[in-house]
């Protein structure tokens, strides 16, 4: 047996701390199974709730949103609040819980035989977190939504004797989500500490861990709940014709609630400044859910500032990048390059790629520009949750250079239960020369009735390649070249796909589309003078945009496809490259409505799903 005198001083305190506080037996729990429920009567949230996983471990929510649209636009002089300034305000960025129903349940276990000098303080940790989560007592149990009911608590928050013989009920949520894994991962351990004598440095300690729940981007097999675009008055009549006819199309496609329109800003490119995300919990009834809309990194694009201005409310949060550096010239998100626009941001439905990762709620796409990425701070957003990790695809060949310019994604009959769509220059092309051969060659190659619609226009010019035949098309040489370039980097981009997705190639959708080459060539300044719109043209390489409509570029709504009206050649009163994608549609059993975008997006180089965007269903299960 040791001698008192021969025992390190350390261990003797440990020693002497035990026979202390030996009687204390503190027991803080979360949800760690997931089921929506803290168990307090059994042992189901016990086993490794000290350490979070895949597989287990809590999640709460960051709390953002703008319940009451308590968050201001604008100073007390009136004038706009700056980007960073607009972003801070949120239901988390004070003392008070204007949100409960948002906040994780933190519970402790009733410390019956305890003496009336037994206290105890309840913190998270580490330092990142504690600052960037808030710990919330309720004091009224039988008024739990009541923003009164909740206390703010910290550290130095000392719980008393009586509070603990009759277990703390307690919640949890965030004042923001992860941003930058580098700076806060999300993980948090909530600690319970117990002292038996007031003052003392001796105590018995509880912990649980949690994580924030990742921010994720919606995929095409989502129930769209809303269509989203940009309203117009009789100043804009071209973007008045295009909101009737995807409102037509809205209801076609079974979508009951009224289009969403952004009003404060004539930006019609409502897919670029704007992606919808979500982030979800697990809750008694199903999942919790908040959005969380991302405004695209592109400072001085002022129509972003609506995701704050009008979207964030009730149970919507938002995301201002941060202008993290970056390689590039587009990397830190300041001024407004295209390759930042969200256009060039898509998500693959939930899959396990081909070297064994799953992805279960999708994976991110996004276009480089050969060596230019997007902005950082994206990227960081993206990496950071862990769960849908970006893979990149190649559309420097492209003067907008986004990915929905030729990819999709299409609810399928397969294992995956989705198929890709892709544009396809090759099939186009082939449905031209069938024309041709068939003795078509004079026909128009585009049908488009400019003159009907200049006069209801009166502000438009006629577009290009309008008096060009078939013929005249298949005789261009560089016509022909620009194409086969485009279906070059296509299928460059398909071999990305398909060397992570496990999909046979022939399940692959080959959506027809023709492009021309757009090259301007040089640097274009914004008037507000901080950066340029296109990069300029390498050697040896195009930029290219789409020659008619392109059908790749629409909505995804379950098993209807909002198009735009391609206006192919018509041969015997048929659109024969309409015919030709309702086809290919129909093999996903997937129905077309079309929409004509020609004056309202196609001549800027954009197109119906450029034009618009969708809220997405977001009561799904990703922690499974």
């Amino acid at each position: 047996m040791w001698s008192l005198s021969s025992r390190p001083l350390a261990a003797y305190l440990l020693f002497c701390h035990a026979v202390q506080a030996s009687t204390l037996r503190p027991d803080i729990r979360a949800d760690t199974n997931r089921d929506g429920v803290v168990d307090l009567d059994g042992g189901s949230d016990v086993y490794a709730k000290g350490r979070w996983s895949e597989s287990r471990g809590a999640i709460f929510l960051p709390n953002v949103g703008d319940k009451y649209r308590r968050c201001p636009n604008e100073d007390l002089a009136g004038n706009p609040l700056s980007n960073d300034e607009l972003a801070y305000c949120n239901d988390a960025s004070g003392h008070l819980l204007f949100a409960p129903e948002y906040v994780a349940p933190l519970r402790t276990l009733p410390l019956s035989n305890i003496s009336d000098g037994v206290t105890a303080h309840i913190y998270a940790t580490p330092r990142a977190a504690y600052e960037r989560v808030r710990i919330f007592l309720l004091d009224d149990l039988e008024n739990p939504n009541a923003t009164t009911s909740w206390r703010l608590i910290d550290s130095q928050f000392n719980f008393n004797a009586t509070q603990l013989r009759e277990g703390l009920t307690l919640g949890i949520d965030g004042r923001e989500f992860i941003k930058d894994k580098a700076i806060w991962d999300g993980h948090v351990t909530v600690n319970f500490d117990v002292y038996e004598t007031p003052g003392s440095t001796d105590y018995v300690s509880d912990s649980v861990a949690l994580k924030v729940a990742p921010v994720l981007t919606h995929h095409h097999l989502q129930r769209v709940e809303r269509l989203v675009t940009t309203e117009a008055n009789e100043t804009n009549p071209v973007q008045q014709y295009f909101v009737s006819q995807l409102d037509a199309a809205r209801e076609n496609a079974g979508i009951d609630a009224p289009l969403l329109l952004f009003n404060q800003s004539s930006d019609v490119w409502a897919q670029d400044i704007l992606e919808p995300a979500y982030v979800s919990m697990p809750g008694p009834s199903g999942p919790i859910a908040l959005r969380i809309m991302l405004r695209s990194a592109q400072s001085t694009r002022t129509g972003g500032r609506q995701i704050m201005e009008q979207l964030r409310g009730p149970g919507v949060g938002s995301f201002q990048p941060g202008s993290a550096s970056g390689i590039g010239f587009a990397a830190s998100g300041f001024g407004y390059h295209t390759i930042n626009s969200y256009g060039n941001l898509e998500t693959i439905p939930p899959y396990r790629s081909k070297s064994g990762v799953l992805y279960k709620a999708g994976r991110v796409i996004q276009g480089k520009h050969y060596e230019e990425y997007p902005a950082q701070a994206v990227r960081d957003l993206i990496f950071g949750q862990g769960v849908q990790d970006t893979l990149f695809l190649e559309t420097g060949w492209l003067r907008v250079g986004h990915v929905d310019e030729f990819v999709q994604f299409l609810p399928y009959e397969n294992e995956l239960g989705f198929t890709i769509g892709i544009a396809s220059p090759r099939a186009a092309l082939e449905i031209l020369y069938t024309a041709q051969s068939g003795g078509h060659g004079r026909n128009p190659a585009i049908s488009f009735d400019a003159q009907a619609q200049l006069q209801r226009f009166a502000d438009r010019e006629l577009p290009p390649f309008l008096n060009l035949t078939i013929d005249d098309v298949l005789a261009n040489e560089t016509f022909l070249e620009v194409n086969a370039y485009a279906q070059k980097w296509i299928d460059h981009n398909l071999d990305i796909l398909l060397g992570d997705i496990p999909l046979a190639r022939d399940e692959v959708i080959e959506v027809p589309g023709l492009y021309h080459d757009t090259s301007a060539g040089g640097r274009y300044v914004n008037p507000d003078g901080l950066d340029y719109y296109w990069p300029p043209v390498l050697e040896g390489e195009y930029q290219l945009g789409a020659f008619i409509p392109g059908p790749i570029n629409g909505v995804v709504v379950g098993d209807h496809y909002i198009s735009p009206n391609p206006f192919g050649p018509v041969i015997h009163g048929v659109d024969v490259i309409a015919s030709a994608v309702r086809e290919v549609y129909a093999r996903a059993g997937v129905n077309v409505t079309f929409v004509d975008d020609y004056f309202s997006h196609h001549v800027s180089n954009g197109e119906v799903h450029c034009g618009s965007n969708t809220l997405r269903q977001t009561d799904l299960v990703w922690w499974q």
